[in-house]
């Protein structure tokens, strides 16, 4: 695995607050994400896996600075974006992207294809006129489409292909660094292969770095080198696809691949089902202690007590559970 780290997470947070009264005072937070860190080596992807709300994509908004912080650091290349004024931070855009989740709204209906994908490149000054229309064509084959689409409008594709677009589009400012938010959860199963593998595939041209989120722990372990679930704001385990799908070892991650189907029946009759009771409490007013101790079928009352660090139980296996003390 490459050691140069590309990005690099601290101690992230980002708590929305909760008005009220006629004087709209703040009176709660929603903890969306909260304090999680995390590394990202150059040309690996790592994959963010959790249900929905658990904070993945307001985590991947923070890390591009769509939104700001609330606490913590984000360094990509070493440099501190959370602290960097907007004006640069826009000349920072064209080092990392976002490939949009819903390929039917993040596309400007008004807008052809080919305006679409030439538009970043307008903006950052990096291609105009004939020039930008070659790179156009480039870009549309180089992601498996016709170039002579690009006097199309978007109502004219599928979803399958919108989504290439929106990845033809992230890749036009040529940036060393993407953020994949759910990019299949919206296209058919076999249109999902061909996204994936497609997106391994420039990654190995361009060298591309990925952060990929999804709530598919199969097709995150993947795609992916390394894998961080997240459970209510909070990473529980970090560790290599290898070491997620052999060694689970969060009681959450070990729920969450008793329910996925196994292709062998003999297998399937025989394995042990984890089913968790309750619901995943509110961001508004988290547990005290370990934020899954209200669903854990191991809890302690140690658990109940005191948050569990993230640490590392072997090399590259990072766990954040009181059962290992």
């Amino acid at each position: 695995m490459p050691d140069q780290v590309l990005l690099r997470v601290t101690n992230l947070k980002k708590y929305y607050p909760v008005k009220s009264g006629l004087l709209q005072r703040v009176h709660a937070h929603v903890k969306a994400v909260d304090d999680i860190s995390f590394d990202i080596y150059k040309g690996e992807t790592l994959g963010l896996v959790g249900e929905s709300g658990c904070g993945k994509t307001t985590a991947a908004r923070v890390v591009l600075q769509l939104q700001r912080p609330t606490e913590g650091t984000v360094l990509l290349n070493g440099q501190n974006l959370t602290q960097t004024p907007d004006k640069e931070l826009r000349s920072l855009r064209t080092q990392m992207q976002i490939i949009f989740q819903n390929p039917y709204t993040s596309l400007n209906p008004r807008m052809t294809v080919g305006a679409a994908i030439a538009e970043p490149m307008q903006v950052h000054g990096i291609a105009k006129g004939r020039e930008a229309s070659e790179r156009v064509g480039e870009l549309l084959e180089m992601v498996g489409l016709n170039r002579y689409f690009a006097g199309r409008y978007p109502s004219e594709f599928s979803g399958g292909q919108r989504q290439r677009i929106g990845i033809a589009r992230a890749l036009s400012v040529n940036p060393s660094f993407v953020i994949c938010d759910e990019p299949i959860s919206s296209l058919d199963v076999s249109i999902q292969a061909q996204i994936v593998n497609l997106l391994k595939r420039l990654q190995q041209d361009l060298g591309l770095t990925y952060l990929f989120i999804s709530h598919d722990l199969r097709m995150v372990r993947y795609i992916s080198n390394r894998v961080a679930v997240m459970y209510l704001g909070k990473i529980v385990e970090l560790g290599t696809n290898k070491m997620i799908a052999d060694n689970p070892m969060h009681p959450y991650l070990q729920a969450l691949w008793s329910a996925l189907p196994m292709p062998d029946p003999d297998r399937e009759k025989t394995r042990e089902r984890i089913v968790l009771r309750g619901d995943v409490p509110s961001p508004i007013n988290p547990p005290q202690g370990c934020r899954f101790c209200t669903r854990c079928p191991s809890v302690m009352q140690i658990c109940r007590e005191v948050e569990p660090p993230l640490r590392e139980l072997e090399p590259g296996h990072q766990v954040a559970c009181h059962l290992y003390d």
